[in-house]
Order: C-alpha cells, then structure tokens, then sequence
C-alpha cells in the first residue's frame, strides 16, 4: 500500500481502519535502506497519538494499543519525558500493596499551534495546546484594503507567537473564506469579501519560519467537529457542517475524511438554487441557499420586517437579533421562524444527496438551536421519508462560535500527532499495518 504520510494508515483521527486499537504497529521499507529517524519519529508520534487519545494510559496499555515491544515503548516513553512532551501522574483509587500505579498525560503547553480564522467583521488569531484549548487571542478588524489587512494578521501571528521558544510552534492553520488554493492559501474566488486571486498566503507567512496550512473556513468547522468527536467518545464519520458565518459554507465528511473535489471545491452547497427565480447571489447565481439561510440573510430580513412594521433600520448583526427574540420582540422570533425554514430546506437536499449520519449547525444557528430547533425539524420531517431520515441527527456544535478555530488548530495538531516527514530521500514510501 502506497501512502504519503502515516496519517493515511492512520487515518485522519490517527486510529486506522476507523476504530482505536486496531493499527498494532507499522512496518516500513524505504528506498535506499531504513532510514531510523523516520522510523523512530514515526512510532514516537504513534506512541504520543496514542496517549492524548487515551488520557491517563499506562505504558502496558501502549503496548496493547499500538502492538509495540514493551522495550520499544519504554524507550521511547522515556525520550518524551527528556523532551518534557509527556507527565506523569498518580491514578486514583484504593491503596495497593507496592508502588502506586501511574498514567501517562501529554503535555499540553509542549508544543504549541497557531490558528486564524479570517472572517467579518472581526478576524482572530489564537494560540492553541496540544489539547486544543485556547491560551492567547488577538483580533484584527476587518478593512477592504486586503494588503493592510493581512498585514495586521501578519502582525497578529507574529504577537502571539514571540514569546514561545523556537521550536515550540508547530504551525499555522488558517481558514479562509471561499474557493482557496489550499497548496499556497491564494483565495481564487471569495465573493462576500470582494477577494478574486488575492495572494493571502503570501502575505500572511514571509518571514515565518514555521509552516502555515490552508483550508476553507467551512470544511475546518466540520475537522473541529471531527477532532472533538474522536476524542470524546465513538467519532462522526459521515456527517455535514453548516457554517453561517459571512454567508453559508458547508464542509462535507464521509468515511472520516473531508470531501475535497477535483479542485478542492466541493461540498459548496451554499452557492446550491434553493429558489430559482430568487434573490441575485454575488457568486452570479440566482436563490443561492446561502441568500435565505445565512447571517446576511437573516440581517437583511430582520430589516426588511421591521420597515414594513414602521420601525427604523437597525445595525443589528446575528447575535443582536437572538438576543431580541429572546426577549419577545415578534420581528425577531418572525426572522428566525422564517430563515430556520430556509435552513431545513436546503438541509432536505443534503440529507437526499449525501445520506448523512448527522448534519451539525454552527455560529449563531448553534447559539439560537433552542429557538430554531422545532422549524427545522418540521421542514425536514415534511420532505424526507421517514426511513431516509432514520437515525438522522440535526445537532448544533459544541464548539459554535469556535468552530473554525478549532478546525485550524486541528489542521496543525493533526500532522503533528499522526505524520512524519517524508520529504527526503529514502523515508519510508510504503508500509504494512500488523494486526
């Protein structure tokens, strides 16, 4: 089996063949020879993977999961403590005759990575552990001048960042708005922003001498709902993201991987004809989903009902208008019973086309799922067949208004825990997973 990275054995939560336990070990041949680093570095990221998945695990337990000699995992258990990348701790419960059993824990401030959300009106910049949690922000506001703009994230980055050792920031996971080269983070074709062919890569990364990754912002909401599932108990495997933030993105997962296309382009179900004869959308098209069903959309309603009740214009932005219908305004609950319709209906061609196990909601859906929740359901409920719709879930995210964040950081935290580096010559081309 030819692969590129030991992420494909793995797979992308790092546990093969889609369940924990089942990859035993990993055996390489190379061409020009074994190379030992490869290997070693291979088996101390399986070792370390194996630990973050498996909180307060014991070095027999390691030897269990990956199938590793029990001398191989001491070795390399005791060369990630000289690297301060693991602890120890003492496992609770009743006293024993001899020593007191330990567990092992990663080391969550160990390493560290960037993520950035490029977003409007406010774009943020975060520093992320090994956990995944957030211990540094930055926001940078957005102006349409896209040189200055990336220049304040270029800024951004380098804040959060400075105080850390050399060696400690692993990367920079970026998502970004729109049909991207994920290669270079050139945005081909951002429509909300005004962005076609601007070089946001190039402006973000000069001079940095870690690796910066790209991804759209949708299909990273969808990879931090991934990560979390993986970690938290039986992982998502085939399921849709709706992002609502500065229009309507989706990111796709089937079979626990990201749904890229030919051109990185697919699962851009937002820019999908929900009403043919519709709303102009700035991507040319006419009743885009993404026109009745997202941010934009439900601002602009809440606007448009309100000047025909005789009330004035209001700047309100999503969260605003939540909070009003919360309180009782009509205008509100009216704008939100209206854009939770849109939002099934586009929901019925996902479930049709892609058969989901779950679709998962973010942003301000997800903030607002206790008042949208029953609207949904009842759009849906009226166009699917039931059997169709069998053991469907429509959830809001756990992470809501930090999805993308999560997912940047998680495209960074994932090379790390489960890749090795490939790019020279005679690293590892091939392997077998032992059973």
């Amino acid at each position: 089996m030819t692969i590129d990275s030991l992420a494909e054995i793995l797979d992308l939560n790092g546990n093969g063949s889609g369940g924990k336990g089942l990859v035993r070990g990993v055996t390489f041949t190379t061409r020009g020879g074994l190379n030992k680093a490869a290997l070693r570095q291979a088996n101390e990221r399986l070792v370390l993977n194996t630990i973050r998945q498996n909180p307060r695990v014991s070095r027999a337990d390691i030897v269990r999961i990956t199938g590793l000699a029990p001398s191989s995992v001491t070795y390399i258990v005791d060369r990630l403590f000289q690297h301060k990348m693991i602890y120890e701790e003492e496992v609770e419960g009743p006293a024993q005759v001899g020593r007191r059993p330990t567990a092992l824990r990663v080391q969550p401030d160990a390493r560290m990575a960037v993520a950035v959300e490029i977003v409007k009106p406010e774009s943020r910049i975060v520093l992320a552990n090994l956990d995944g949690d957030i211990v540094r922000k930055r926001a940078v506001r957005w102006t349409p001048n896209h040189e200055l703009f990336f220049e304040r994230v270029h800024s951004a980055i380098r804040g959060v960042t400075e105080p850390l050792r050399p060696e400690q920031t692993l990367g920079v996971g970026v998502g970004l708005p729109g049909t991207i080269d994920r290669a270079s983070g050139k945005v081909i074709a951002a429509e909300n922003f005004n962005w076609f062919g601007i070089d946001a890569g190039d402006l973000m990364r000069r001079q940095f001498p870690f690796p910066f990754y790209y991804e759209n912002s949708a299909k990273l909401a969808a990879l931090s709902e991934l990560w979390l599932s993986e970690r938290e108990g039986k992982p998502l495997r085939d399921f849709v993201f709706i992002a609502v933030r500065s229009g309507l993105g989706t990111g796709v997962i089937i079979n626990g991987q990201l749904l890229q296309g030919a051109h990185s382009a697919a699962a851009e179900f937002g820019h999908t004809t929900l009403y043919p004869d519709g709303r102009r959308c700035s991507c040319g098209n006419v009743g885009c989903w993404e026109q009745y069903a997202s941010d934009i959309a439900l601002c602009r309603l809440y606007d448009e009902l309100s000047e025909k009740e005789g009330r004035s214009p209001r700047d309100v932005d999503p969260e605003a208008v939540i909070r009003l219908a919360r309180e009782g305004d009509s205008i509100a609950r009216r704008a939100l019973k209206e854009i939770a319709r849109n939002v099934g209906l586009g929901m019925v061609n996902l479930i049709w086309g892609l058969d989901p196990e779950a679709i998962v909601v973010g942003d301000w859906l997800a903030e607002a799922w206790d008042l949208v929740e029953q609207n949904i359901w009842e759009v849906v409920r009226g166009r699917v067949a039931g059997f169709h719709a069998s053991g469907l879930r429509i959830i809001p995210s756990r992470t809501s208004t930090d999805c993308v964040l999560l997912g940047a950081a998680a495209l960074v935290l994932n090379r790390f825990f489960n890749s090795f580096d490939n790019s020279k010559p005679g690293i590892a081309t091939h392997a077998v997973a032992m059973q």
